[in-house]
């Protein structure tokens, strides 16, 4: 059997990026976020676009830390949503 991806998975203090800031977006209906976390406001704010509700707004919450489970969750989060706000027309 033969690995073809040799990649190593990330350990400790080995973590991709540091975030201080997690950004989500909510709604004045609903008492809890609707969607995140994400990494950046740019990536909030397209899944503000993809919510399709001119209520909705982009809240930041300060963290003093960031483990790898929430760090790569925050990363996919903003992908799928630049994804679905690129292919309804909002911004990529």
């Amino acid at each position: 059997m033969k690995i073809q991806n040799s990649a190593q998975a990330l350990t400790g203090s080995a973590c991709p990026k540091k975030a201080t800031e997690l950004f989500y977006v909510s709604h004045p209906k609903v008492e809890r976020a609707l969607l995140g976390p994400f990494l950046s406001q740019s990536d909030a704010e397209c899944g503000r676009v993809v919510l399709r509700s001119p209520d909705a707004v982009v809240t930041a919450c300060l963290v003093e830390s960031l483990d790898e489970l929430t760090y790569w969750h925050a990363a996919n989060n903003g992908q799928v949503c630049r994804a679905f706000a690129g292919a309804m027309g909002g911004e990529p």
